[in-house]
């Protein structure tokens, strides 16, 4: 609450248009161990190694990089994935500002659903629409529609609560089916719905955040050898999701809320009890980028560090009001913010760029090169290097130089009724 007020002044924010609106998709793929995966070091709790899993949709990936997990739980693993804070509780989605959705928002973005797990209500509020499988059953599934957003287009709403689901089954002859089945309706869904979006829906952009749950249920089931089989039996879908998006000029992440550990070959997977929590099986996800924005990169970075590269990727300043992340350096060319609480005339010079603008509010220079520039302003100068997106908060000679959060784009003072203020003040309340 301490930045209430300011909150209330900071009426407006002025941004140039994003250039890369569009659609943009992220997968999470319940369990996903990166450990798990071609290339890397897996072993079970007994200390045997265990042969990596080959597939061909990882491969197709423009760029790969490990998260390293915070907390190897579902609920836990959403929740930092949507605000970049790493330190969440699930509660605290609702927070002011906290998650993509809401700085998506801002700039016109619906926010999508298609959940088996990680459907929190806190999640769910979250999203203009959402399909979600409340029984998280394999064999007994039962979807649910929800709709949140008044401006949501009703043909979306409609195909959205339209999606044939799937029937319940039984066990049958051949053990790992049905955890295909349940993540092939996910996966399945999500490729229809970017079709749709392409084809129907081309002046909306959005963001659709998808969770397949049958890769996790699969390895606390059915153990390693169920594990990989269900894993293997995604490709084909992962596949036709990938090609989608590329012929739709649709970002796609693909990521894991957390791992898997497994003590042997013959026991069943875990991910958060005392043995499975601290092993790498089990904190390390992996995070797949389908861009033709991206770079070839690599390493391990924090998992808090996703939503602020999701919004450096669609060229959105980080407004997140809790995240500590910083942004993966996936973008050849990185973005400037400059933010003010009044009009400043700024001068930005480097790699022989010179850059002239008045800032009042949030400005944004694109498709800079990475390298080391000098920003000067009001009698003042600052170097800054720049290898992923950044934000520089410009202040005046005597001003307060307290660190404001980082979703407070500064825009002209306006003023504010009595009424006003309390409408504010019981909203916010409202949603803590």
């Amino acid at each position: 609450m301490r930045y209430l007020l300011m909150l209330l002044l900071a009426a407006f924010i002025f941004l140039s248009p994003s250039a890369c609106a569009q659609g943009t998709v992220i997968v999470i793929i319940d369990g996903l161990g990166s450990s798990y995966l071609q290339g890397q070091p897996a072993t079970y709790a007994s200390g045997m190694p265990i042969d990596a899993i080959d597939m061909r949709s990882f491969d197709a990936a423009d760029a790969y990089y490990q998260l390293k997990v915070p907390v190897p739980a579902t609920e836990y693993g959403h929740a930092v994935i949507v605000t970049g804070y790493s330190n969440i509780s699930p509660e605290e989605i609702t927070y002011y500002h906290a998650t993509i959705f809401d700085a998506l928002h801002d700039d016109g973005y619906l926010a999508l659903g298609i959940l088996e797990n990680g459907d929190s209500r806190e999640m769910l509020g979250e999203l203009d629409i959402a399909v979600r499988e409340k029984n998280h059953s394999i064999y007994s599934p039962d979807f649910q529609f929800i709709k949140n957003g008044h401006g949501v287009s009703s043909n979306i709403g409609r195909m959205m609560q339209g999606y044939p689901g799937l029937s319940k089954i039984k066990a049958g002859k051949d053990p790992y089916e049905p955890y295909i089945r349940y993540n092939s309706w996910a996966l399945g869904f999500a490729r229809d719905t970017v079709d749709y979006m392409y084809e129907s829906e081309q002046g909306a952009d959005y963001v659709l955040i998808v969770n397949a749950g049958g890769l996790d249920s699969a390895g606390q089931n059915l153990g390693y050898d169920g594990y990989s089989a269900v894993l293997e039996g995604m490709d084909q879908d992962l596949m036709a999701l990938i090609e989608t998006c590329r012929r739709s000029g649709t970002i796609l992440l693909i990521t894991a809320d957390h791992g898997m550990s497994f003590p042997d070959s013959t026991s069943r997977g875990s991910h958060a009890n005392t043995m499975a929590a601290s092993r790498n099986e089990s904190l390390l996800a992996p995070l797949f980028f389908y861009s033709n924005i991206t770079t070839n990169g690599g390493g391990t970075y924090g998992q808090e560090c996703l939503a602020p590269t999701l919004l450096s990727l669609l060229d959105e300043p980080n407004t997140l009001s809790m995240s500590d992340g910083t942004p993966i350096p996936v973008k050849e060319k990185p973005t400037l913010f400059l933010m003010s609480e009044w009009p400043m005339n700024v001068s930005i010079t480097g790699n022989d760029l010179s850059i002239n603008a008045e800032v009042n509010g949030t400005y944004r220079a694109s498709d800079l090169e990475k390298g080391d520039y000098l920003i000067q302003y009001d009698r003042k100068q600052e170097n800054v290097h720049l290898d992923h997106d950044m934000t520089v908060e410009l202040r005046k000679d005597g001003q307060d130089t307290q660190a404001l959060p980082p979703w407070m784009a500064y825009g002209p003072v306006t003023v504010i009724s009595v009424v006003g203020i309390a409408i504010s003040l019981k909203l916010v309340w409202a949603r803590r």
